[in-house]
C-alpha cells in the first residue's frame, strides 16, 4: 500500500526537472522578439493581445478548479489530499504570423504550451452542509505560487432519486511575482450523484461519485512596474472581467467540467477536465484521505 501511494504521488506532483517553463513571467521580456524590438505594426499591437492572453490563460488555470463531488463532507468530515492541474494554452497557436503572449513573456523564448500546477488541498465540512477548501499551489517550473480558498454550500445531499446539488463560490491569487499581480474569482454550481458498490451486497465501503461543474470565472490582471518611458508603456494595462471601469468580458469565461471521485475507505481518487471559454484547457488528478 505505501508502494503504491508513493508511486502514485509522484505521478499527481511532478518533479521541477520534468517542467519546461521559465523562472518567472517577466513584463519587461515583452519588449523585444528574438532581440527584435516589439514595436506595433500597422495597428497591430501584439504586445497587448498577448498580455490578455496570458491574463487570461493563467488566471483560468489557477482559479479552484471542482475536484470534488457535488455532495459536501459533512460537519465531521476533513480531506488532505494532493492535485495536479495540466493546462494546455490553446492561445499559443492562435495566430502564427506573431509571437504570442507566453513567448514573449519568457525571458528565454521557449514557453512550452503545456502549465503544471501541483497543489495541496484542504477541506473542511462543517454544519448546515457548509463546506470551506484551501489550496496551496506552484507554477512548476517558476518562482511564483498560488493560494487559494472557498466556501460551498449543498443545496440537495444524500437524496434518493434527485442528484447532490451544490454552488461555490472562491478565489485564487497568483504570488511571488513582483512584476504583475494577477487572481481569479470563481462561482460555479456542481451536479452530481454518489453510487456505492463493493464486493458484498449490502456491506459497500467503496463509491463513485461523478459530477458536472457549471460556472464563471473573473479574472483580474494588472502591471507592479512602472513602465513609463519604455516601449511598453501604454501597452500592458490593467485588465479586468469584474463590472466597472477597464472591464474586458473576455476575462470573465463561462468554465464547464465533469469530473469524478473514486472513494474507497479512507483513500479518495479524483479526476476532472474543464474548459474556459477563450482560456485554459485543464486536467486535473488529484489523490487523498477523507475522514
Amino acid at each position: 500500500m505505501r508502494r503504491a501511494l508513493a508511486s502514485l504521488a509522484l505521478f499527481v506532483l511532478p518533479t521541477a526537472g520534468h517542467a519546461a517553463f521559465p523562472d518567472r513571467l517577466s513584463l519587461w521580456a515583452m519588449d523585444d522578439d528574438d532581440g527584435a524590438s516589439t514595436e506595433v505594426i500597422e495597428g497591430d499591437d501584439y504586445v497587448a493581445a498577448g498580455w490578455k492572453q496570458v491574463a487570461l490563460e493563467l488566471g483560468t488555470t489557477l482559479s479552484n478548479k471542482p475536484t470534488a463531488p457535488a455532495r459536501t463532507l459533512g460537519a465531521a468530515g476533513f480531506h488532505v489530499g494532493l492535485t495536479t492541474t495540466f493546462a494546455h494554452l490553446p492561445g499559443r497557436w492562435a495566430d502564427s504570423a506573431n509571437p504570442d503572449g507566453w513567448k514573449l513573456m519568457d525571458p528565454d523564448e521557449e514557453a512550452m504550451p503545456l502549465l503544471v500546477v501541483p497543489t495541496v488541498q484542504v477541506r473542511k465540512g462543517l454544519p448546515a452542509s457548509l463546506e470551506v477548501g484551501a489550496n496551496f499551489g506552484w507554477l512548476g517550473g517558476t518562482e511564483s505560487a498560488v493560494v487559494g480558498g472557498y466556501g460551498r454550500i449543498g443545496l440537495i445531499e444524500g437524496h434518493r432519486t434527485l442528484p447532490d446539488v451544490s454552488i461555490q463560490a472562491g478565489y485564487a491569487a497568483f504570488v511571488g511575482n513582483d512584476e504583475f499581480e494577477l487572481g481569479a474569482l470563481d462561482m460555479s454550481m456542481n451536479l452530481g450523484y454518489s453510487l456505492p458498490f463493493g464486493p458484498i451486497e449490502g456491506i459497500n465501503t467503496a463509491k463513485f461519485s461523478p459530477f458536472v461543474n457549471l460556472g464563471l470565472t473573473r479574472v483580474h490582471a494588472a502591471p507592479r512596474v512602472d513602465l513609463a518611458g519604455s516601449r511598453l508603456e501604454g501597452r500592458l494595462l490593467e485588465l479586468t472581467g469584474f463590472e466597472g471601469e477597464g472591464f474586458d468580458e473576455t476575462l470573465a469565461p463561462f468554465t464547464f467540467a465533469l469530473g469524478f471521485e473514486v472513494q474507497s475507505g479512507d483513500f479518495a481518487f479524483d479526476f476532472s477536465s474543464g474548459y474556459a471559454v477563450g482560456g485554459s484547457v485543464t486536467f486535473n488528478l488529484g489523490l487523498g484521505f477523507t475522514y
